[in-house]
């Protein structure tokens, strides 16, 4: 019995296989090899289910870094790796000495933060107001903001003013040697203030030979200083350190070298009302300057107070009468009385009482120890007219002075004179 030829491959080939399977074969095929790859995937291991936001994010970058960094070319790789790990341990070391900063949200703006209010430290200028007004009537170039008790050394009295004591002292920086008035400063003391501005605003403004010169002035803490030229002496220094009364030819010197200043001061519209021996001062080379405008005013004003030194003061002064720059006449006549004889014609009076009387309704003042000639005795009489009205101004006495000098009929000493006098009596001053 023969035997038809077999359509299957009995040597397993799977193209011969599909060819001879039927379709319904095939299916079942197809969907055995899908139940084994759902079971190989239900094999896998899923990762746990986290919150989310408490997951770790890679760091890509160090990552990165790691990766890439022989690559990169900077100075921090040329540093050797023994170095680089002392550098590390430093900066953990820093680190963990150091508090650690508080995070700040991304992109959050800074006003949602508790940030302090910044520390600002606002130090307080005593006598502000003061300090304001003094701004105001000197120069930038005459103020000083630095602390005067160390630009300046060698502090010692030397005397006072209408407003403060005077004291010599020597510039650390420059060794120039200097005369210092000192005021003390009360915010309450509003008129105390107003002299010390205006003897600050009169001296900022003045600028002749025969005037003394503000250098500069500085407010530090309760006092102000007022800096300004020094010289040898003071004309009532001379007269107390010798046993006589000056000679003509030096008393008209000093008085020609104040009326010289007195016609600057009454040009720029001021007047002294304080002119006597202890405002007259002298310098080592014959120089003569007046000095303390602290009771010098305006005259484009109405003066009836009763201000200055009694013994020198005018009539129209003491009677507190309306009055102008020429009381400052009267005073310079009574200073030459004053030189001649060392006192001046009130000597013997203590009593402001019996002063003012005595000027107001006494016999005209008078030389009591010297005997001057007869020009200098008609040019003090002239100078102590009674009526201010009739009594002659700074321009007026100094042009008769020339007038006489030029004449022969009054002494006038040289510079050199009484520079010699100053140097005789005061052998160690300096200025």
């Amino acid at each position: 019995m023969s035997t038809s030829p077999t359509l299957f491959n009995t040597s397993g080939s799977s193209a011969a296989t599909r060819l001879a399977s039927p379709p319904h074969k095939m299916i079942e095929t197809k969907k055995l090899r899908n139940k084994q790859n759902t079971t190989n995937t239900n094999n896998c291991k899923k990762a746990p289910w986290r919150i989310p936001g408490n997951y770790e994010i890679p760091d890509i970058i160090k990552e990165a870094w790691e990766k890439n960094k022989d690559k990169i070319m900077n100075s921090n790789n040329n540093i050797p790796q023994q170095k680089k790990q002392q550098l590390d341990n430093k900066s953990k070391i820093n680190n963990n000495n150091q508090p650690q900063k508080r995070w700040i949200p991304v992109g959050k703006p800074l006003d949602i933060l508790p940030l302090p209010p910044p520390i600002i430290k606002v130090k307080r200028k005593l006598h502000a107001e003061f300090d304001a007004k003094l701004r105001k009537v000197l120069a930038a170039s005459k103020i000083m903001d630095l602390n005067p008790k160390e630009q300046f050394e060698g502090l010692r009295k030397v005397g006072s003013g209408a407003n403060g004591a005077v004291v010599r002292a020597v510039k650390k920086h420059t060794k120039i040697q200097v005369a210092i008035k000192r005021c003390y400063i009360e915010d309450q003391d509003t008129p105390h203030h107003a002299y010390i501005l205006r003897e600050l605003r009169i001296m900022g403004c003045l600028n002749h030979p025969n005037l003394i010169q503000l250098r500069e002035a500085c407010l530090w803490e309760d006092h102000l200083w007022m800096c300004m030229e020094l010289l040898s002496c003071s004309v009532f220094n001379l007269l107390y350190n010798t046993s006589e009364g000056l000679n003509e030819g030096n008393t008209i010197r000093i008085a020609k070298e104040c009326l010289e200043g007195l016609v600057y001061l009454h040009s720029k519209n001021y007047m002294h009302r304080d002119i006597k021996c202890e405002n007259i001062l002298l310098g080592r080379n014959g120089q003569v300057k007046l000095a303390d405008f602290g009771l010098a005013t305006p005259l484009n004003k109405v003066n009836t107070n009763r201000l200055g030194t009694a013994k020198w003061m005018a009539p129209e002064v003491v009677s507190e009468s309306p009055y102008k720059e020429n009381v400052d006449i009267w005073s310079l006549a009574i200073t030459m009385i004053e030189m001649s004889d060392r006192v001046p014609p009130l000597y013997y009076l203590e009593n402001n009482q019996d002063i003012y009387a005595e000027i107001l309704y006494g016999d005209p003042p008078k030389f009591h120890f010297s005997k001057p000639s007869p020009a200098m005795h008609d040019l003090v009489r002239w100078m102590l007219t009674h009526n201010g009205l009739s009594r002659p101004g700074a321009k007026d006495v100094l042009k008769r002075i020339n007038q006489d000098i030029n004449r022969g009929v009054l002494e006038c000493s040289k510079q050199k004179e009484l520079s010699f006098l100053v140097r005789q009596v005061f052998p160690d001053a300096t200025d």
